[in-house]
C-alpha cells in the first residue's frame, strides 16, 4: 500500500518540477526564460534589443497538454501498481 502512495507523491512533485522548472535563454540581443517539460507552455521575456522588458506569452494548449500527459502518467502508474489488488486493502 505504501507503494502506491510513495510514487504519487513522487509524480507529484516531478510534476510540480516539470511546470515550474525554467530554462534561461541568453542571445546578445534577447533573454527569455521558457517553462515547460516536455512542452513549452510559457515564455518571460526579460531583455529585448530595446532594452528591459517583462512580456508573458502563456499557450494555454501547451499548458493542458502537459498536465494532460503528467497527470495520465499519475493515474496509469497507479493503476500499474494496484492491479489485481482490491479497493480499499
Amino acid at each position: 500500500m505504501i507503494k502506491p502512495l510513495l510514487f504519487g507523491l513522487t509524480w507529484s512533485t516531478l510534476t510540480v518540477f516539470a511546470m515550474t522548472y525554467g530554462q534561461l535563454y541568453t542571445l546578445p540581443d534577447f533573454v527569455h526564460v521558457r517553462y515547460g517539460i516536455p512542452f513549452t507552455f510559457a515564455i518571460h521575456t526579460k531583455a529585448t534589443i530595446a532594452g528591459p522588458a517583462d512580456l508573458w506569452a502563456v499557450d494555454m494548449g501547451l499548458l493542458a497538454a502537459n498536465l494532460i500527459i503528467w497527470l495520465a502518467g499519475l493515474v496509469v502508474g497507479n493503476i500499474f501498481l494496484t492491479r489485481g489488488k482490491p479497493i480499499g486493502r
